[in-house]
């Protein structure tokens, strides 16, 4: 049985950081929304008894143990019974790395997904969630994909709507940010500007662009000017873009602009042309199918 899946991106709109929690993992308030932007995955599955193979098209993504999907693997069936299935994995990467978008957690969602369809679906929704919240914190959310305001470890999920009719701009510079690295910079951070989420959310189901953009904060972001100079350096390119506001998306490095659709041609073109190594891509939200 062969699959083809896209496992689509994220960005994050807004984003706080509550405190620390007596398991070490941060409690968050944020809210994520799903973008077009994919990798794909071909899976085929065969017989019982035999293991996971992965391949990937980009260097420097493990393809053994410590790949997402592997750990999501081992898990399933640990926590199934289910006699493991030899399963052929092929990862098409077009989301960025260390980037925020979400790439790893969204290929090890869509993997669990199709798995757990596979045998029948013996694990629910809410079963899915709880086991793999700890193999990556935007698993759950990615089970659900749509647009939600995100709580606790990345596991209370709650839907909200999206009407916000406008062009994503994507710029990932030639480094990425680790996750572990920017939440150990939030431990140094004593003043915090707060995303507004609650306005987010009414321009966001209003359409109210500018009410969405003028609310948006990232914790991380705020730690990581603290004193990572690659960081620092791309802000200060990005106030060259006179007029134009640039949001981290995550733990970065990616970040997006929130542009109406009849001005992004013209800023897409504008921004490629000044960030040339950079990946600048132009996108849309991944509206909810019902």
């Amino acid at each position: 049985m062969r699959l083809e899946v896209e496992c689509n991106a994220k960005i994050n709109i807004g984003l706080n950081i509550l405190g620390k929690l007596p398991n070490g993992y941060h409690e968050l308030d944020m809210i994520m929304s799903p973008i077009k932007l994919s990798d794909k995955l071909v899976l085929n599955f065969g017989r019982k008894g035999g293991k996971l193979s992965i391949w990937t098209n980009e260097k420097g993504i493990p393809v053994d143990e410590n790949n997402i999907i592997s750990k999501i693997y081992m898990e399933f069936y640990d926590k199934t019974g289910i006699d493991q299935h030899e399963i052929t994995v092929e990862l098409f990467k077009k989301i960025p790395s260390q980037a925020g978008l979400g790439g790893g957690s969204s290929d090890g969602a869509f993997f669990l997904r199709e798995l757990n369809k596979y045998h029948g679906n013996p694990l629910t929704l809410e079963e899915c969630i709880e086991f793999s919240k700890n193999i990556g914190a935007d698993i759950p959310f990615f089970l659900i994909n749509k647009t939600a305001r995100i709580g606790g470890i990345g596991e209370k999920i709650e839907i909200i709507d999206n009407n916000l009719d406008c062009d994503l701009i994507l710029i990932k510079p030639d480094f990425g940010v680790s996750t572990v690295k920017a939440y150990s910079d939030f431990s140094k951070l004593f003043e915090k500007k707060n995303s507004e989420l609650e306005k987010i959310q009414k321009g966001l189901k209003e359409n109210n662009l500018n009410l969405v953009i003028e609310n948006i904060e990232n914790h991380l972001e705020q730690a990581l000017l603290l004193g990572d100079e690659k960081i620092q350096n791309l802000r200060s390119e990005f106030s060259k873009i006179q007029g134009e506001v640039f949001f981290m998306s995550g733990s970065g490095s990616c970040y997006y602009m929130l542009v109406s659709k009849d001005r992004s041609m013209e800023l897409y073109k504008l921004l490629k042309s000044h960030f040339k190594n950079y990946f600048v891509y132009m996108t849309n939200f991944l509206k909810a199918k019902n």
